[in-house]
């Protein structure tokens, strides 16, 4: 299974959701991730890589943590994926906290989270 990957503007209107306005503080750094996803095949690196932006090189103004929570239920929503909620949200605190940078540590994190759907 494959996701369509966020672009900008998605991210953007994510951040917008939760209720700030967008504003970058390092733009740079989720359009270089974005870049590097376009050679991405695998929906959970491409989650760990824009978590990784969002988290540790802090995107937006405010509201990283809580744009990186909605980022990571698209992908996980949208790739037929079961999650624990309060664990994701654990998961996401943590990488921000201890600043993990390896998106493969922070894809390990996640997929610890998930669980596949009853069909």
């Amino acid at each position: 299974m494959y996701s369509k990957t966020l672009s900008k503007k998605d991210i953007i209107a994510f951040n917008q959701k939760i209720g700030e306005k967008g504003e970058f503080i390092n733009e740079s750094s989720l359009d270089f991730n974005l870049e590097i996803l376009k050679a991405k095949k695998n929906w959970l690196y491409e989650l760990s890589y824009l978590c990784r932006s969002l988290l540790v090189d802090h995107v937006f103004r405010d509201g990283n943590k809580r744009t990186c929570l909605l980022v990571a239920i698209y992908y996980l929503e949208i790739n037929g994926k079961d999650y624990n909620r309060e664990r994701l949200l654990m998961t996401i605190k943590r990488i921000a906290k201890n600043n993990i940078t390896s998106p493969l540590i922070i894809a390990r994190l996640i997929y610890n989270v998930t669980r596949e759907k009853n069909k």
